[in-house]
């Protein structure tokens, strides 16, 4: 059976009792533009031979849900092989996948927003809303409607009051007049856990602060977390901070393992390349730019070539030159003894072999030392009245806890339950400088509701 490929900042969203998956990107920066399915009750992975206009492989991009479609807008991707001083591309791209015919369409109008990744949206009516992101050069609060069956895009004014400029939030629909912003960042480091209600109505529409209380329950950050409503509610996700009491609010989250082995956000998420330098190596996968195929296992793993090899190559260069240079000095023939030159490099692979051996070890006990994700939930029953108002609920702990810490994941809501997929666990990776690589994943994990006992 098919497995989809380990990735971050990829766009979810469920349709009946499916989850579909489109791009994201690998822990060397290659962007994907394939599309797969999650069956929800087999929990099996299908991957979509699409038809029509294919998108950009991309990530950070917003995909949602509207009458049977697929609407795809935005995204990054790294420049071309070899382009190491271009900067990364961004996209205004406007797709729509239709779900019964299996169609990529792509929209061209006359009036677009900038290229943009890493902002927000959600459906109101017959309106795509856009807000924030990272466009050209610079960051975002701007607001964008699309009408959904002209497909024409318009800019639109809000009051003087109005977010900072920002990327990596999430995105609420409350109902057909308002959306709530939550989180996100507004520069490198620089995370935010406001909240901000959008009410459209009028020809300006109006911004205002949202008041938040019990904020000693908030989690850590909320930026490149994605953010769920359920209810009158708001799940987030994120590392708890005392680790060593995980909090789950007696609600169970569980991996999923596919029947297939593993191949080694709406979706809001933050690109990876506004914070990282050039990448030298890009791996280049059957799965891009319209090709069809099977993740093998080396694309979709990436690993980067040992750091021993070179090294060991050149102690074994510079005993042979000193034995030159020592005869040399003798005024002696040069005798080449191929035994003892084999033992020594037999010693020198037992040492490499050790050494790997080592930092295996090494890895695997930080691996069990690894901070997790754990549930935070935000009460917004008083979002629209007068006191615009949320509440972070105190949460008990447990020993539970959820998958390993990661960023730019996907969280979306099932029927009954929400799904968590993907990331990377780049901010651990940067705080253990031993390991070789970022870790991306992708596994599954799903959080039910609490049950009660009657």
């Amino acid at each position: 059976m098919p497995t989809i490929a380990k990735r971050h900042s990829h766009s979810a969203c469920t349709y009946e009792n499916s989850m579909y998956v489109f791009g994201g990107c690998t822990a060397t920066c290659t962007t994907f533009n394939d599309l797969w399915r999650l069956d929800l009750d087999t929990r099996k992975w299908v991957r979509l031979i699409t038809m029509g206009t294919y998108p950009s492989p991309k990530a950070c991009a917003t995909m949602l849900y509207y009458k049977k479609s697929f609407i795809l807008f935005g995204g990054w991707s790294h420049p071309a092989l070899y382009s190491v001083h271009q900067q990364s591309r961004l996209f205004n791209e406007l797709h729509v996948y239709s779900i019964e015919s299996n169609k990529w369409i792509a929209i061209n109008t006359l009036e677009t927003p900038p290229p943009t990744s890493a902002h927000s949206a959600s459906i109101h009516k017959n309106c795509m809303i856009v807000f924030g992101g990272i466009c050209n050069g610079y960051r975002s609060n701007d607001v964008w409607c699309l009408n959904l069956d002209s497909y024409s895009w318009h800019k639109q004014a809000t009051s003087n009051l109005k977010p900072q400029p920002r990327y990596g939030q999430s995105q609420i629909e409350l109902g057909d007049k308002h959306l709530l912003i939550l989180g996100g960042c507004t520069g490198p480091n620089v995370a935010m856990n406001d909240a901000w209600l959008l009410k459209m109505e009028g020809t300006a529409w109006t911004w205002k602060k949202v008041n938040m209380h019990n904020t000693e329950w908030a989690p850590t950050r909320i930026w490149c977390h994605q953010a769920c409503k359920v209810g009158n509610h708001v799940i987030v996700l994120s590392i708890n901070k005392c680790q060593n009491k995980p909090n789950d609010m007696s609600i169970s989250l569980k991996k999923v393992t596919c029947q297939a082995a593993p191949s080694s956000r709406t979706n809001n998420s933050f690109p990876l390349h506004a914070r990282q330098g050039s990448v030298s190596h890009i791996d280049r996968d059957v799965n891009i730019n319209g090709r069809h195929g099977s993740f093998s296992e080396i694309s979709v793993q990436n690993p980067r070539p040992s750091h021993h090899l070179p090294n060991f190559t050149k102690n074994l260069t510079l005993c042979y030159d000193n034995m030159l240079s020592m005869t040399a000095f003798r005024n002696e023939p040069v005798r080449y003894d191929i035994n003892s030159h084999r033992q020594r490099q037999l010693e020198s692979l037992r040492r490499m072999e050790e050494s790997i051996r080592n930092r295996r070890t090494q890895s695997k006990s930080a691996k069990k030392t690894r901070n997790t994700l754990s549930i935070f939930v935000l009460d917004i029953t008083n979002v629209l009245c007068d006191e615009c108002s949320a509440s972070w609920i105190p949460l008990k702990h447990s020993d539970q806890s959820g998958p390993n810490e990661r960023i730019l994941y996907s969280l979306v809501a099932g029927r009954g339950e929400l799904i968590v997929f993907g990331g990377i666990a780049k901010e651990y990776i940067q705080n253990h400088p031993d390991m070789d690589e970022p870790e991306v994943y992708n596994d599954l994990h799903f959080i039910n509701p609490p049950r009660y006992v009657i």
